[in-house]
């Protein structure tokens, strides 16, 4: 089997289980912790912000949006210049909780990284780094 089509299978069947491990029912998604971690990074965003963030359409991300507000994580306020434009920031109880979810995440990975040294680790990240920096250059 060529290289290029065992690292495309292998990465695949290493996506499958992190999705497999990765929530319960319930829980966020990743894309919605992504959401909440940038957005407790940045203080205040708009909409289109999120969707160049993470690389989907607009009606993807507002119905995360929609999701995260009414389930308390995120509140919409408007901007003190531009009546049109809506922000988007975490609930206080969110900001509170967001760190706590991300070492839980952290946490439920470990299985990925304990068969890994800290410089095959380190390896792995930087050719995540590489690869997600040309996925964002390259038009699908």
């Amino acid at each position: 089997m060529p290289l290029q089509k065992q690292i495309i299978q292998n990465t695949l069947d290493l996506i499958k289980n992190i999705e497999l491990r990765s929530y319960k029912k319930g829980e966020l998604s990743p894309l919605q912790l992504r959401t909440l971690v940038f957005i407790k990074d940045k203080g205040c965003v708009k909409s289109s912000d999120l969707a160049k963030q993470f690389n989907v359409t607009p009606a993807t991300i507002t119905a995360q949006i929609d999701k995260l507000v009414n389930n308390g994580w995120l509140e919409r306020c408007d901007d003190g210049n531009d009546r049109r434009v809506i922000n988007i920031t975490l609930t206080e109880k969110s900001n509170k909780e967001v760190d706590k979810l991300v070492d839980q995440t952290v946490k439920r990975y470990d299985w990925v990284f304990k068969s890994l040294t800290k410089e095959e680790q380190k390896t792995f990240l930087n050719l995540v780094i590489k690869i997600n920096q040309n996925a964002h250059k390259s038009e699908l």
